[in-house]
């Protein structure tokens, strides 16, 4: 493709915009670099590069497109918004901290700002600054459920915090959209578990998540024929031998449920002088999945997937990891939890790869996802102890699937083990990953950087015991998971 003539930027540069929007954002940055050759003092093809970058999980390419576009046209709010998202992807947040003060002079009423300061404290671990923030929030705005779940999901709650009185004051005000009363109830869920208050954490939770499900009922049937076409698409296919390249960084993945361990597993590695973390980049499955063709029905076998696309998955993929990685280590870790449905595809692109899958007992974890708000349009299995169950047996039975196959490149960690045994277990798990000991290891609560994660609270105090066996407090509450789970396995659950 020939770069743009002058008469032609205004038309190619809504083309790359249309093929972001569709999808194509190799090609979009491809057409965009070509305008900026042409005009590189054109501001919104800055802009727009950025946001291409970032689909593609650049960055740092996008934190400088966008301090380009706002040299050009400064004190523009898309662009330090834009400015302070690729910031934080790529763990410059004390950087982000600086454009959101920029941000807030432009916009000195829009409170938001002041709340994705207070996030963006709290995952530097600054939980005062980060708590005063939100309580100033909660006083000018004392019906926006956000705000408490924010101040209520990091901390303990004690006995006689204001906070409970002040949630009931306004949980049943007509004025309470569904979306507040959602992020209330799940505050006071779990500001109840905290006191021990145990008889009214579900009904809190219930109704959280009846909340949550009436936007983002999730197609578990859709779900099970998924799993069963990439397994059946990746199973046969005899993997290369672990083998280790000049290419870097060199990828340790970190899959399994979600709130199952994978954040602590993901700092205790960190802690190592020869990996940094990458945290959640979810680009690893995306390209593997491509990879195998076809159709997301109907994907096609990784047998007979083309050398030049696995070189592509695993350079667009070391690309990723090298721009949200904190530093230049020569390992980098990736905490997607769903690479566990693609990991022989990695593995075929990838042979140097190595792969940790967290286990932990499942009633825990399914207590654990339903008193958790995520992100909006994740994990939508997440509003039913029935369909949680279900998504447990499907990440099983992937691991089960693959776990021959992987061999020696994969190490499967129990939690309850690391936490009951981390003099053990923790030099297992760094022995698993082909690294050499280092003490630091075990003591992932002195890692410095932020957490963009639940378990931004949990992992920066020593590993601890305490959420084992959690749910047994709630074991009437929890029924139909354990019913649902014994009848999908067909294996009884025992303490």
């Amino acid at each position: 493709m020939a770069p743009p003539s002058p008469s032609q930027i205004k038309s190619a540069m809504q083309q790359a915009i249309q093929l972001r929007q569709s999808g194509q954002f190799s090609q979009s940055l491809q057409l965009l670099q070509k305008v900026l050759a042409v005009a590189p003092r054109l501001a919104e093809a800055h802009y727009h590069l950025a946001l291409t970058a970032s689909e593609l999980h650049l960055p740092r390419t996008a934190v400088k497109a966008l301090k380009t576009a706002d040299r050009l046209k400064p004190k523009t709010p898309e662009i330090l918004k834009a400015l302070c998202s690729a910031q934080m992807a790529c763990y410059q947040h004390k950087e982000a901290l600086k454009t959101l003060n920029r941000l807030r002079m432009l916009l000195p009423k829009k409170r938001s700002i002041r709340l994705d300061e207070a996030l963006i404290r709290m995952q530097l671990g600054d939980f005062d600054a980060s708590n005063k923030l939100i309580e100033g929030l909660i006083t000018e705005v004392p019906t926006y459920g956000e705000n408490y779940r924010s101040y209520v999901q990091p901390r303990r709650i004690q006995a006689g915090d204001p906070i409970i009185d002040k949630m009931l004051a306004v949980y049943d005000l007509p004025e309470v959209t569904a979306k507040s009363r959602c992020h209330l109830a799940y505050a006071l869920g779990k500001a109840y578990g905290d006191l021990r208050e145990d008889d009214k954490v579900f009904t809190y939770l219930h109704e959280a998540n009846r909340l949550q499900r009436e936007y983002a009922a999730p197609n578990m049937e859709g779900a099970a024929e998924e799993v069963d076409r990439l397994i059946a698409a990746q199973q046969d296919v005899v993997l290369p031998p672990i083998t280790e390249t000049d290419a870097r960084p060199i990828p340790i993945f970190v899959c399994g449920m979600p709130r199952s361990g994978t954040t602590l597993v993901e700092r205790i590695l960190g802690r190592h002088s020869e990996v940094t973390n990458a945290e959640e980049l979810a680009i690893g499955s995306k390209l593997a999945r491509a990879s195998l063709g076809g159709t997301t029905k109907e994907p096609g076998n990784l047998k007979d997937v083309a050398q030049n696309t696995l070189e592509t998955v695993a350079r667009r993929l070391r690309a990723a990891l090298t721009e949200c990685a904190d530093g230049s280590a020569k390992y980098v870790t990736d905490k997607s939890i769903m690479t566990f449905l693609t990991m022989p595809a990695l593995t075929m692109a990838m042979p140097d790869a190595r792969f940790v899958v967290v286990r932990r007992d499942p009633r825990d974890v399914a207590l654990s996802i339903y008193r958790n708000h995520f992100a909006e349009g994740t994990h939508k299995y997440a509003f039913k102890l029935e369909d949680i169950a279900k998504q447990v047996i499907l990440f099983q039975k992937c691991v089960e699937a693959f776990r021959d196959q992987m061999g020696d490149r994969m190490i499967e960690v129990q939690y309850e083990d690391l936490v009951e045994d981390p003099d053990t277990q923790i030099p297992r798990l760094v022995n698993g990953v082909n690294l050499q000991w280092q003490d630091a290891c075990l003591h992932p609560e002195e890692g410095e950087g932020a957490v963009r994660t639940l378990s931004l609270g949990q992992v920066r105090v020593p590993v601890y015991k305490s959420a084992k066996g959690g749910w047994r407090r709630f074991a009437d509450e929890m029924k139909p998971f354990i019913e649902t789970y014994e009848a999908l396995s067909n294996v009884p659950l025992r303490d």
